[in-house]
Formats: C-alpha cells, structure tokens, sequence
C-alpha cells in the first residue's frame, strides 16, 4: 500500500471547494482513494508566531489490486 498525505487548508471559497475538487480528482485518476482527513496544528514562523489550524488529506494507492495490462 502506498500513500499520500497534502495540505488542503481549513477555509474554503466557492473557487477553493472547485480547486480541492480538481485536486481528489487527479488524485483519483492516479489511482489513489480518499482515505482520512485530520486537523494539525502548525507552528508560526521560526517557531515563535502564532500557530495555524490546518487540515490533511490521506489518500491510498493499493498497488497489490492493479490488473495487469
């Protein structure tokens, strides 16, 4: 099994929802299945500024259910 993590932020516009949509598409297309979404936490600038929330993407390629061709 094989996986993939991204970033996909934690606010969304109109045109950010049609992005993030493009986005598990492709991602469908190269044979990955959405898996989870979490929340983190990341630190500021040079560890110091204030934190930022922002969310995960897992999606799973599983290599051993490919058909050869």
């Amino acid at each position: 099994m094989q996986y993939k993590i991204e970033q996909i932020g934690a606010q969304f516009s109109d045109k950010a929802i049609g992005y993030l949509e493009m986005k598990l598409n492709k991602n469908g297309d190269s044979g990955y299945k959405f898996h989870s979404v979490f929340q983190i936490s990341k630190p500021g600038c040079l560890g110091i500024g204030t934190p930022t929330i922002t969310y995960l993407a897992v999606f799973v390629k599983d290599e051993t259910k490919q058909t050869l061709s």
